[in-house]
């Protein structure tokens, strides 16, 4: 449900609350004090009930019409921390990049997000107010932060388009995208899980070696390169890859269950392709590019089916999904530690990953 009006109550010190589209948006109006601060958090914070019926999906702070430095940055970081959410998130909006450098630190930690504009904040906080079919531009000099952002673009299901540099942002922006997004930060104050925490079955980790011992077999047999493991850890999926990667992922369920991805940079896929098929793949050919990888995933999966087989373990493999980009596929398998392998073939090196 979109909320088209504006709701406005004005109280002693003239700052202006209103909602807009599902949010909540307070306007900080004139320097920022400390007891100015401390007024406006509690006002907001008694506005549960009317954040229910409203049915507000977030409330903003916006400095656009703010007089502050880093002290009361700071303190307004802290009211807003302690302030309770009532199951509604709390951001920042309407910031300098200056002051953007500085949330970032003094939100470190917290789960306050930072949005440079309030349409951004509207496009997390109440994405129904939006259409479905949204193209998005996103940067963030920080790749991480800019991964996750994406990921969670994509997972709401718009269409997401990263900037390779400050520079390609701004040219891009003019290009058409219904919005651009920079200088945003998905905070979260939720613990992480331990690095050592696997979310895969007993049976399938005892089983790990199926996958990776198949892998190299079958990769040997159909295009007669050298193939070996080099190392695995225990991790989540990693976009920290150099340059250009065809993915496959296959989701299995049966007596073990998860998703068995392989990542190949796309020169080592034209290398395996070729030497498979005997000819020369044109390294623009995606379709091709990505049906190969596929094929390869079928391969694998259907050998390690039969040894599982072998000792008992009934598994289905779905048909696999290709894709050219990292941030769908996160978007697919989630965040979740699995089982990273690293892999080479003919000394070049590809990767394997399962997960839950």
């Amino acid at each position: 449900m979109v909320i088209s009006a504006i709701h406005i109550i004005a109280c002693e010190s003239q700052e202006m609350y209103q909602i807009e589209n599902e949010i909540m948006i307070i306007n900080y109006v004139g320097k920022m004090l400390d007891q100015k601060t401390t007024m406006i958090v509690n006002t907001v914070s008694s506005m549960k009930d009317k954040v229910k019926n409203r049915r507000v999906k977030g409330v903003v702070f916006s400095l656009r019409t703010a007089l502050y430095d880093l002290k009361s940055l700071s303190v307004l970081v802290s009211k807003l921390n302690s302030m309770p959410k009532n199951g509604v998130p709390v951001a920042i909006v309407d910031y300098s990049a200056k002051t953007y450098q500085a949330l970032k630190t003094l939100t470190d930690g917290t789960a306050i997000k930072l949005f440079k504009t309030v349409q951004s904040a509207q496009l997390f906080f109440a994405p129904k107010t939006f259409k479905k079919e949204l193209s998005i531009l996103v940067y963030d000099e920080d790749e991480n932060n800019m991964d996750q952002i994406c990921s969670t673009l994509v997972h709401k299901g718009y269409s997401v388009h990263r900037a390779k540099s400050e520079k390609d942002f701004t040219e891009r922006a003019k290009e058409g995208y219904d919005i651009a997004i920079t200088q945003c930060r998905l905070n979260a104050a939720q613990s992480k899980p331990a690095a050592s925490a696997l979310p895969l079955s007993k049976v399938l980790v005892q089983n790990l070696p199926v996958f990776m011992d198949t892998a190299v077999e079958t990769l040997v047999s159909f295009t007669g390169m050298e193939a070996k493991k080099t190392a695995h850890h225990i991790k989540p999926f990693t976009t920290k890859l150099d340059g250009d990667v065809i993915t496959a992922m296959m989701h299995f369920k049966g007596d073990i269950g998860g998703h068995f991805i392989l990542v190949f940079p796309r020169k080592v896929a034209i290398l395996a392709l070729e030497a498979m098929l005997g000819e020369s793949v044109k390294p623009t050919d995606n379709e091709a590019i990505m049906d190969g990888v596929g094929e390869f995933c079928n391969m694998i999966t259907g050998s390690a089916k039969t040894k599982l087989s072998s000792k008992s373990i009934k598994v289905i493999f779905d048909l696999p999904k290709t894709f050219t980009a990292l941030v769908p596929l996160i978007a697919t398998i989630g965040e979740e530690n699995g089982i990273w392998i690293d892999m080479q073939l003919d000394g070049n090196p590809f990767y394997m990953f399962i997960t839950k």
